[in-house]
Formats: C-alpha cells, structure tokens, sequence
C-alpha cells in the first residue's frame, strides 16, 4: 500500500507559513522537522500530528543510493499528507 504522504521539493528560500497556506489552503496543519515541512491535509488528531513530527525520520524517507533521494534529503522540502490513498 502507497504511503499517505508525497514529498514535494522546494527551492532553497524557506516558504513562510503564509505562503504555505496560500498553496495548501487555510486549514493545512503545518509542521516543521528541520528542512522539512509536514503539510497535514487529512485533518488528524493533535495525537496524530505529534506522532507523525516526532517519527518523521528524512534517512528512513530515502534511499541511500539514489542520487535523487540523496538530492532531496539534503534539500529538503515539503512531505504532504492526505487522505487520497
């Protein structure tokens, strides 16, 4: 099964919680874990929302032998979560 997230990259400017509403809309839960920004759209719980931040790992997101992944590990990005799957 798909995980629930896609991770979509960013360029190296830190999108501001503004600018991140004004793409996810004006419900989105945003997190930040590092370069990273968990952008929840599922509507989950308090509960759920620490779990994912304090589980969020980009080294268990990636691939260690793929240039791409490396690429996206260090550049971080936004990880999306929805409830489309």
């Amino acid at each position: 099964m798909p995980e629930p997230w896609t991770i979509l990259s960013r360029s190296d400017n830190f999108e501001s919680e503004e600018e991140l509403r004004e793409v996810f809309g004006p419900d989105a839960v945003i997190s930040r874990v590092g370069q990273f920004n968990l952008i929840h759209l599922d509507s989950p719980s308090p509960e759920e929302v620490t779990r994912r931040v304090a589980e969020f790992d980009p080294n268990d997101l990636f691939e260690d032998d793929c240039p791409l992944c490396q690429m996206l590990r260090d550049q971080g990005g936004n990880v999306v979560y929805d409830d489309s799957f």
